[in-house]
């Protein structure tokens, strides 16, 4: 079978809309620009769309030197992001119980994004002095993403869901850095290492499905049905409490990637074991 790559997206703030790319850069630590800022509160505990949907409706559009204009449907202003302006102080963040120290951003991307989200928060920024690290694989850097630098997810597995599902799902709800075409349903389950283009990756785990996915993308309207995690859990549940879709890769080198790159797999490993419970 033939696979290419068929959607490339960062995701420049944790939880704001994607950005869709032609190219990118793959870093150890993610793709180029995604998930290098995050919003937190005073205390420093990150918040995400899952209990601040409004997040989901942010845009951004990438301006010169690393610069973001941030746009949102209920703010009458944009806002401006310039690195250059940030300031040189940094504070300490939790990500899932891990602590980083992360930099301040600016005054008024805080004022701008506390209004966004209903109540005080920061806009940080995973800067110079900031570091973290994967759980299983605790030497691979990582920035904000919610465990590890890459999600990959593919357009045969969207359609399997799709066809039991009684909601239109779309790929956005996953959140995907990387989607793949060609292949079976689920086929990635088995794929220990793949190579996109002139970079390889590695395969580490099922990515764990959460509330977030039950967010429809263009509205922050969450399912009442919720979907997709109810059909998810009929079929792709691991042990009692596990719903996955996707899976979380690591790269073993950095390089460019591009849509339409052709995928190879390079090493397979025996998938985990799925009983399918729906009805047909």
């Amino acid at each position: 079978m033939s696979y290419t790559l068929s959607e490339l997206t960062i995701y420049p703030i944790k939880s704001i809309q994607g950005i869709s790319l032609l190219s990118s850069q793959v870093e150890n630590a993610g793709l180029c620009e995604d998930r290098r800022y995050m919003l937190v509160k005073p205390d420093g505990e990150f918040i995400t769309g899952r209990k601040h949907p409004n997040l989901t409706l942010v845009t951004a559009k990438q301006l010169e030197n690393s610069s973001w204009k941030l746009s949102h449907p209920d703010v009458v202003s944009d806002l401006i992001i310039d690195p250059l302006t940030f300031s040189s102080h940094y504070m300490q963040t939790i990500v899932w119980d891990n602590p980083i120290s992360s930099q301040l951003t600016q005054e008024d991307a805080n004022t701008w994004f506390s209004e966004v989200a209903g109540e005080a928060v920061k806009l940080v920024y995973f800067g110079e002095k900031s570091k973290r690290f994967t759980s299983r694989k605790p030497e691979v850097p990582v920035a904000f993403a919610d465990g590890y630098p890459f999600l990959l997810t593919t357009e045969a597995s969207l359609d399997e869901l799709n066809k039991t599902c009684p909601e239109d799902i779309q790929m956005a709800q996953f959140r995907p850095n990387l989607v793949i075409t060609g292949n079976n349903p689920f086929e990635e389950d088995s794929w220990k290492r793949i190579r996109i283009g002139e970079v390889e990756f590695e395969n580490v785990k099922p990515c764990d499905r959460c509330i977030f996915t039950t967010l429809d993308p263009s509205t922050a309207q969450r399912s009442k049905k919720g979907e997709p995690l109810k059909t998810l859990a009929k079929f792709r549940l691991l042990g009692k409490e596990s719903i996955t879709f996707g899976i979380n890769m690591i790269t073993l080198n950095t390089g460019v990637i591009n849509i339409n790159d052709k995928v190879e797999v390079l090493e397979y490993k025996e998938p985990e074991v799925y009983v399918d419970r729906r009805k047909r």
